[in-house]
């Protein structure tokens, strides 16, 4: 079993529309760590007229969290950052200074929306590099302007943006085209790293475990240890990741 690192996730309680209870949490975290994940990036949305929590009770929750599962012995390390919707609210943030990184590293988990155009997205993702922030950007193959056009994922990593997807949509568990763009996106070595993005343990379950054992099966075991382990892991760690 890979060791792993997970980077986008919705595990916090009482703060966005992932866990809902303490318990909850604990139960994901417990699903996590039995798949082989023994670092966890929690990162609560944040999305204006949505998601709205103040860092201030993320930080807090994230105490108690950490507390928790400290006594229980999860056998993970937790960490922190935010999922932002890159908004103009987001943007007047980064202005700021006033955002939550990865793990407190330089990278920051950027999310789009299906209204979003291409050339917007390119337009965002330079103002996030030119405040000294590496975009990870969540989800791509949920975005209309994105899926399905591998040169423009070629784009913007060229750009100097890491792409990540989530493991539920390589696995088949959302649409057919996720699934058939994320899987050309990993033969073609265009992915930096596989996140779970769970959120329950119903609807939107972790599943890095059953993800990573499929693309160790069909792209090899030192693939699966980059996207899964190395990249997450030096994402956190403030180091630049790689494609293979």
């Amino acid at each position: 079993m890979i060791e792993m690192a997970d980077v986008h996730c919705h595990l916090l309680p009482y703060v966005d529309d992932g866990a809902e209870h303490l318990e909850d949490a604990l139960e994901l975290l417990d699903a996590e760590a039995k798949q082989g994940v023994r670092t966890i990036c929690l990162t609560p949305h944040l999305r204006t007229g949505m998601f709205e929590t103040p860092d201030e009770q993320i930080l807090e929750e994230f105490r108690h969290l950490k507390e928790k599962a400290r006594r229980l012995r999860v056998p993970v390390q937790l960490r922190l950052g935010r999922e932002y919707f890159c908004d103009t609210p987001f943007l007047k943030r980064l202005d700021r200074g006033d955002v939550l990184t990865l793990g407190g590293g330089d990278t920051l988990l950027v999310e789009f929306g299906g209204r979003h155009s291409y050339e917007t997205i390119v337009e965002r993702i330079e103002i996030v590099q030119k405040v000294g922030y590496r975009p990870l950007i969540a989800h791509v193959e949920r975005y209309r302007e994105v899926c399905g056009h591998v040169d423009r994922i070629k784009q913007l990593i060229d750009m100097g943006a890491m792409i990540q997807v989530n493991a539920g949509s390589v696995l088949g568990k959302e649409t057919f085209g996720q699934k058939r763009f994320t899987r050309k996106l990993l033969k073609e070595s265009l992915v930096h790293v596989v996140a779970s993005d769970a959120h329950d343990m119903k609807y939107r379950p972790p599943r890095l475990g059953e993800c990573a054992e499929y693309i160790e099966k069909k792209m090899g075991r030192v693939y699966a240890q980059v996207i899964f382990r190395d990249n997450p892991l030096q994402i956190l760690g403030s180091t630049v990741p790689k494609v293979l």
